[in-house]
């Protein structure tokens, strides 16, 4: 069996559940991008504020998304995602699937140069697969189905599976921390193994110049950049390099990030707090950049003991809460925040508008109260553990001890620090809730196995509704016909739903912000200047 995949894969339905965070919801982001990009003088400099430093610049090395976000300028991969959630070509030009899915021969662009001007070759991907491979936190997890890496030409390169891995486009291209296959020369790699990078030579239209560690990137455009002719979407798409230099500043004051914005010191400020949206939209100055639903509210049972490892438990607070209460407490102002029952936004072709209808948002405090006294519970205190740093968090923590106190629970909240959050959620005792949000931004919904079945994540889950909800992604994993995998999908929603090892919650968004010179911004989860000017 052979397929030709040239544009969109249709193998996969490809995109990312996170996608929803990707769509524009600025007052102003659409409106410069329409505007004609002949007036002015569209080089110098775009300096941008990020809210978090990155401990290294390796993209193979850190969870970190502000690397991913800072080194999209630098690298590119052989496949990117565009805005409609779709692994297309990018540095490759097409993709044959053979061997009933177990072999993947990537074509790529030729003429494509690096940085140091050498040209892109089979080798550099070979190598560059071989380090994701052995590196690369969700490459090591796609190792165990890897047979081979091979040249076939130098512009050839297959990469042979021992068994189907219906996700392997998607998370290739996954603009996610830490797992993407970007493509660097194989001198670089021979030369740091898979120790992390110090020096960055890719393929993208802005070079690595310098990084001051806790401080600062400094980005230059590339003038040999060859980029893809296809219209700008996503990350996928024709990249521009218009500013001469791209000067990321790392300042974790929000007050200072805000003020800059507004001066014109910066020209982005990632991270801004809903509550200082009017501010943003009264001045001329500034455009506040709503993300349309970039995160999921989650809240996670301690399914390993009681009440939660009782599912009738489970059930009487998924079937009783007031959500719209709690998105009120947790955000506040319902441009940030919506209902909706499905893990992946309406945008996605993984979207399932009845994913929940029976039981999600319901309020049904009577019917609660009937499942609460089905369940083991005997009165015990349920504790809620929570970072008191996070006002997401404590101010969420505290409305649902309310909440869930009218269901007839017992209800203790405890908030520490971020580091004692983490290790008292680690255990299987000692707690019973943790509030919690996921990004909207995943590869492929096979991402989600590492959360949701059996001993997933914190949920401490592992009965025979865990293992039924294994068999599901079993399927998911090596199903390659896309109305299958979607009708798997759906099971995994009905599954996800009816045991209920989480509550999701609300969906909300972040907010960046951007001065009104700033031209072309295209609002996506991940920021990207290239495409973007000054406009003086």
């Amino acid at each position: 069996m052979k397929r030709r995949v040239l544009g969109v894969i249709a193998l996969l339905l490809s995109m990312s559940m996170l996608v929803v965070g990707c769509s524009s919801g600025s007052k102003g982001s659409t409106k410069e991008a329409e505007k004609e990009q002949s007036t002015g003088d569209k080089t110098g400099t775009i300096t941008v504020a990020y809210k978090v430093a990155p401990p290294n610049l390796d993209s193979d090395q850190s969870t970190e998304w502000t690397v991913t976000a800072v080194m999209n300028h630098v690298y590119e991969g052989l496949y990117e995602f565009n805005a409609s959630n779709e692994a297309v070509p990018h540095l490759a030009k097409s993709c044959d699937i053979e061997d009933d899915g177990k072999t993947y021969v990537f074509h790529l662009r030729e003429g494509v140069l690096f940085h140091d001007g050498t040209e892109m070759k089979a080798e550099d991907v070979k190598a560059s697969f071989d380090r994701w491979f052995s590196v690369n936190e969700m490459g090591i997890s796609v190792s165990e189905y890897l047979n081979s890496v091979d040249v076939i030409d130098d512009y050839t390169v297959s990469v042979k599976l021992n068994s189907v891995y219906a996700p392997f486009l998607n998370v290739i291209a996954s603009p996610t921390s830490n797992q993407k296959m970007v493509v660097r020369p194989a001198s670089l790699i021979e030369k740091y193994g898979n120790n992390v990078l110090e020096e960055h030579i890719g393929t993208g239209p802005y070079k690595f110049d310098s990084w001051v560690p806790d401080a600062s990137v400094k980005l230059v455009k590339f003038d040999d950049y060859v980029p893809v002719e296809e219209e700008a979407s996503g990350l996928a798409g024709k990249r521009v390099a218009y500013a001469n230099e791209i000067d990321i500043q790392f300042v974790t004051d929000e007050s200072v990030r805000v003020s800059g914005v507004e001066t014109g010191e910066f020209m982005f400020a990632e991270e801004i707090a809903q509550d200082k949206y009017s501010q943003l939209e009264s001045s001329e100055n500034t455009i506040p950049q709503i993300l349309d639903a970039d995160v999921e509210g989650m809240l996670t049972f301690n399914c390993g003991a009681a009440p939660f490892n009782d599912i009738n438990a489970r059930k009487a607070v998924a079937i009783g809460l007031d959500l719209e209460e709690l998105g009120t407490a947790q955000i506040g102002d319902e441009k940030f925040w919506k209902l909706d029952g499905c893990l992946f936004d309406k945008s996605t072709v993984w979207y399932d508008e009845n994913a929940g209808k029976d039981i999600y948002a319901k309020n049904d405090l009577d019917l609660a109260k009937e499942y609460l006294e089905k369940s083991n519970y005997n009165g015990e205190p349920i504790v809620i553990v929570q970072g008191k740093d996070d006002t997401v968090e404590s101010q969420g923590a505290e409305d649902l001890k309310s909440q869930l106190e009218k269901i007839g629970f017992n209800v203790e909240v405890e908030l520490y620090d971020r580091a004692t959050v983490m290790e008292k959620r680690s255990q299987k005792e000692g707690w019973a809730i943790h509030l919690t949000y996921f990004s909207v931004w995943n590869a492929d919904p096979q991402v989600w196995s590492a959360w949701v079945g059996t001993n997933g994540w914190i949920t401490n889950w592992d009965d025979e509704d865990s293992k039924k909800m294994d068999d599901i992604f079993a399927r998911m994993l090596v199903e390659l016909d896309e109305d299958a995998r979607y009708e798997i999908v759906q099971e995994w929603y009905d599954a996800f739903w009816e045991y209920v090892p989480y509550v999701k919650t609300i969906d909300y968004s972040r907010m960046n912000a951007t001065n009104a010179k700033l031209q072309g911004y295209a609002n996506y989860c991940q920021p990207f200047f290239w495409n973007t000017w000054v406009e003086e």
